[in-house]
């Protein structure tokens, strides 16, 4: 069965497919590649529910990448500050 990606690389998956993963509007699939092939496994609503926030404890706090530049922009002000410095 053949679909097409949109601009976003988003992929609509056909209700023939998703009732047979009996995935629903609650549910998702997990995405598998294995030697160049995706593979797609569907994990039902009820147990996407159950999945949600469990690798939270594994997730960086989020960082605005307003921050993130900041940070840089010091790093590199530093950086080209130390190499007018003479020994």
């Amino acid at each position: 069965m053949y679909a097409r990606i949109s601009r976003k690389g988003q992929v609509t998956i056909p209700k023939s497919i998703r009732e047979r993963l009996q995935v629903n509007n609650e549910g998702g699939v997990l995405f598998l590649v294995e030697d160049n092939e995706v593979k797609l496994k569907g994990i039902p609503g009820a147990q996407a529910n159950l999945l949600a926030g469990s690798l939270k404890k594994y997730a960086r706090r989020h960082t605005p990448l307003a921050t993130i530049r900041k940070e840089i922009q010091g790093k590199i002000a530093n950086e080209i500050a130390a190499e007018g410095v003479p020994d």
